[in-house]
């Protein structure tokens, strides 16, 4: 037998192969319940690949060649099961680029999922689907569906020839050819075809197994994450293929409506590593009294936090409510990434107690450090500092770079950056001398740390003065008790007024299930204290705040089905008939 390796692979069929001479390692997949539903060993993962490419090859000769010289891209829906990998390494295998594609979410609108599907197709140039035959189906069903189809059942069946009609598996892959596209989350515009090539996937995969986790041949890994979105992908995907590491997988469907499953399951399992979003921890802390007294998640030694803005008081809820399961909270590992950079750039390697940092920033961006109980205190956290290959820079708006401890874009190179984007079947390519404007806010620590603000585009200016609704939000939470996921503050313009304000949207759900009979009242009044300016909170429908499909809130979305009057307010704060809601409440005429 060979030995184990973390790493050092071409591309991502020769750690297959090698994979493949590892019976005992495997992946599992866990259904709704927790009960176990099925497991492949990475020996019939291979297998599993090239039947799917026997089969697969056969249509993808009747695919159109493109004119750029790439391989077809093949697009690939990514629901949570044992389909999926084996129908990405097949595209490979064929000389094609594997495109994930979201799967739809339980309360989704169908026609709208059609149309976001279509858009990724036609960005991309994806001229062929794979998914299960039910939910491709549903999509022929629709009249504007115009691209082929393969279903999984249809790859899965065996052929008279069985193996023998599968192309050799390709043994030089050219480092800069495309590996994959992976659409960005879209939390503030239109998803986009980021193009990973072979080399960059390889180096940013190396990069987080040896120096970002130190992974060992004892490690066993666990994620609810889609397998559309990076974190997901490349995170529990495709570096545990490279280290020849077992995976655990629960759908993220089954994680939303039982967030216990995911703690209960890595200590029925033992995990040793997981990743999740900032949203997913109090999510599983609140759901703690759930699971069974004796589960132990000793063994836990990472706990990595990536996707989003990391607030420090979320994984407090966690450590201190599994702290009687054994979790050490010294465990989490807060990181910053995005699908531009492959997956990660930056990973940290503090002791929890020391990860926050309590700061204020003032008009010119200077960063200093204040007491935790400073009113201007924004409590930020530690993401490490940058992974091997990468250089990051804080620059200013004229694109300068600036000092430690000063607030400005985060621009970063390196090789693991993208080729491209995708745009109408055609691929952009981003030159790699000129670094990438990541789209995010933050600093440098004199000690090299990134501190994330928030997004660019999220950023709110009252009065000159920086906000971020972020903040706004966790004081809000928890001054009335409701879970930051159910609420958004919008800087939205009245259609009556023309005018501006501040308004904090609450789901109803949230507000009713709040131990705070004020909840409402105190919302307002936290937010209006954190904002500097009077917010006024409302409470909408559940479902109105729309989120992308990895999870993030989909900020820009929100807000502009607000100032179209497609999100009626049920209740406003302000108590007084004459409140003057009607400024802030669109008028109905404008549904459409």
């Amino acid at each position: 037998m060979p030995e184990r390796k973390i790493g050092g692979f071409a591309h991502l069929l020769q750690a297959l192969a090698h994979a493949a001479a590892f019976p005992s390692q495997s992946l599992s997949w866990f259904d709704g319940r927790g009960r176990l539903q099925q497991t492949l060993s990475y020996a019939q993962l291979l297998d599993k690949a090239r039947s799917y490419a026997a089969q697969l090859a056969r249509r993808v000769e009747a695919v159109p060649s493109h004119a750029d010289g790439m391989g077809p891209r093949l697009g690939i829906v990514a629901t949570t099961g044992p389909d999926f990998l084996p129908a990405f390494c097949a595209s490979q295998w064929l000389g094609g680029v594997p495109c994930p594609l979201p799967a739809p979410g339980p309360l989704q609108d169908f026609s709208r999922y059609t149309q976001a599907l279509l858009n990724m197709c036609r960005a991309a140039g994806i001229s062929l689907v794979m998914g299960p035959r039910p939910l491709l189906a549903q999509l022929q069903a629709d009249a504007q569906w115009d691209v082929s189809t393969l279903s999984f059942e249809e790859l899965a069946a065996e052929t008279a020839d069985g193996l023998s009609g599968s192309p050799p598996m390709p043994q030089a892959v050219a480092p800069q050819a495309i590996a994959y596209v992976q659409f960005s989350s879209g939390s503030t515009g239109q998803p986009k075809g980021v193009a990973i090539s072979h080399a960059a996937l390889m180096h940013n995969i190396d990069a987080i197994l040896q120096a970002g986790m130190a992974l060992t041949a004892q490690d066993r890994a666990f994620s609810w994450l889609p397998y559309y979105h990076d974190m997901g992908l490349v995170g529990f995907v495709l570096a545990p293929l490279c280290a020849q590491v077992s995976v655990d997988y629960l759908a993220p469907s089954a994680f939303a409506r039982r967030p216990q499953l995911w703690p209960g399951l890595m200590a029925e399992r033992g995990s040793t590593i997981t990743y999740a979003p900032n949203f997913a921890w109090p999510m599983a802390a609140r759901s703690a009294k759930l699971v069974d007294a004796h589960a132990r998640l000793t063994g836990l030694r990472i706990a990595g936090v990536g996707g989003d803005y990391v607030d420090y008081a979320a994984l407090q809820a966690f450590a201190e409510a599994f702290a009687p399961h054994g979790f050490v909270a010294d465990a989490f590992k807060p990181s910053y990434g995005l699908a531009e950079a492959t997956l990660a750039v930056t990973m940290s390697d503090k002791p929890f107690d020391s990860l926050p940092a309590y700061v204020h920033i003032d008009g010119r961006q200077r960063v200093r450090a204040v007491a935790a109980d400073d009113a201007s205190a924004k409590p930020l956290v530690d993401c490490g500092r940058p992974l091997p290959g990468w250089t990051l820079q804080v620059r200013d708006a004229a694109g300068q770079k600036l000092p430690p401890e000063v607030e400005g874009d985060i621009w970063l190179q390196g090789p693991a950056l993208l080729s491209g984007y995708f745009s109408a079947g055609v691929l952009q390519p981003v030159p790699a001398s000129q670094g990438l404007a990541t789209g995010d806010r933050g600093f440098l620590a004199a000690g090299g740390s990134l501190y994330v603000t928030g997004r660019s585009k999220d950023l709110i200016v009252i009065h000159g003065r920086n906000v971020w609704p972020s903040d706004v939000e966790a004081a809000a939470s928890q001054c009335a008790g409701i879970a930051q996921e159910d609420m958004q503050l919008l800087h939205a313009r009245s259609p009556a007024m023309g005018q501006t304000a501040l308004v904090l949207l609450l789901h109803e759900k949230a507000l009713r299930q709040s131990p705070e009979p004020q909840a409402l009242v105190l919302a307002a009044a936290a937010a209006t204290a954190v904002a500097g300016g009077a917010v006024r909170a409302c409470v909408v429908a559940n479902g109105s705040i729309a989120y992308t499909s990895s999870g993030k809130k989909a900020r820009a979305w929100t807000l502009a089905r607000f100032e179209q009057g497609q999100i009626p307010i049920l209740a406003d704060s302000d108590a007084a008939p004459a409140s003057g809601l009607s400024m802030l409440s669109p008028p109905s005429h404008q549904h459409h």
